[in-house]
């Protein structure tokens, strides 16, 4: 099960208005994401295992865009309105699912992740103007449900911790030596 990009869910859904994939916009243009508002600055984290791929400065009204193709599916989420990448993350790092990525940026008076998610069966770059209506390359979809679908950071952990408990324990139980009573 991946992971949630930020550390909580946002109070605003990702659902409804305009922050939902699909929202209509100005020119007929459609909404190409997800919204997850959130505080500027707040830590972003890799949704699964995989490599930086692209990075974009000034991507949209002074803040930034990352790449990032996951392993093992081969799609490629593009992490937007950004403001900067955590501390050694640049275009080849592999990085493991929660690891952190990048910062919430801020445009004009909002701040927010802005997540799109492409299948990776296309080629070109993410953004296509000539593409109607979400100007976006061909192999876009919904990320909707893949967010929906995603564990909170703390669970994670919590599964990690659980997994390293059992498998010490199993590790002692194997130790243990062993009497037959017939």
């Amino acid at each position: 099960m991946p992971t949630f990009p930020l550390p909580f869910r946002p109070k605003e859904s990702y659902h409804t208005g305009g922050r939902k994939f699909g929202a209509n916009r100005d020119g007929g243009r459609k909404h190409a994401a997800c919204d997850l508002i959130a505080p500027k600055g707040t830590q972003i984290c890799a949704v699964e295992d995989g490599d930086v791929v692209g990075f974009h400065k000034d991507f949209y009204h002074g803040t930034d865009a990352l790449e990032f193709k996951l392993k093992p599916s081969g799609r490629i989420v593009r992490y937007c309105e950004i403001k900067g990448l955590a501390p050694g993350v640049h275009v080849g790092s592999g990085l493991k699912e929660g690891d952190p990525i990048a910062f919430v940026g801020k445009m004009h008076s909002s701040s927010m992740l802005h997540f799109e998610l492409y299948e990776g069966t296309a080629t070109g770059n993410l953004t296509n103007r000539s593409n109607k209506p979400f100007q976006r390359r061909k192999d876009l979809i919904d990320p909707t449900e893949y967010l929906d679908n995603c564990a909170l950071r703390n669970v994670l952990a919590a599964k990690q911790a659980i997994e390293a408990v059992t498998a010490a324990v199993q590790g002692m139980m194997s130790a243990l030596p062993v009497r037959w009573i017939r």
